[in-house]
């Protein structure tokens, strides 16, 4: 699976990357939002996680921009903390996590049931 992490802060992008383990196969690190809107044009990928704490374009004009140019891309967000701005892409229909230890099982059951419905079915042959 391949993720897009846009996150300026090294530690959110290891918690991250720790509690997705190895459903994430590939990853492409975005340091802004507009680093990020460029990777999702180029690349194929299979879900992009935003960090909310991210400096520059974030938030829900960021979640829009990411629809309006990858529409089938399953978008996560991850904070410190809750706010307004997180209930708002909530709203949107974004799934949010609260990083720490008490959520990233709930991080990696969410990136794992993506990567599962992505996942082309496999042919089955009778013979």
């Amino acid at each position: 699976m391949h993720i897009i992490l846009c996150s300026d802060n090294p530690s959110v992008a290891r918690s991250v990357c720790d509690a997705v383990g190895e459903a994430g196969e590939r990853w492409t690190l975005c340091e802004s939002g507009m680093d990020l809107l460029a990777a999702v044009r180029t690349l194929a990928a299979d879900l992009a996680i935003l960090d909310v704490g991210t400096h520059g374009m974030g938030g829900s004009l960021l979640v829009s921009a990411v629809r309006e140019l990858a529409s089938d891309l399953p978008i996560l967000v991850v904070s410190a903390t809750d706010g307004a701005e997180i209930r708002a892409m909530t709203l949107q229909g974004v799934p949010h996590v609260v990083l720490g230890t008490a959520h990233d099982g709930e991080l990696q059951r969410l990136v794992t049931g993506l990567a599962e419905r992505r996942r082309p079915a496999l042919g089955v042959n009778s013979r």
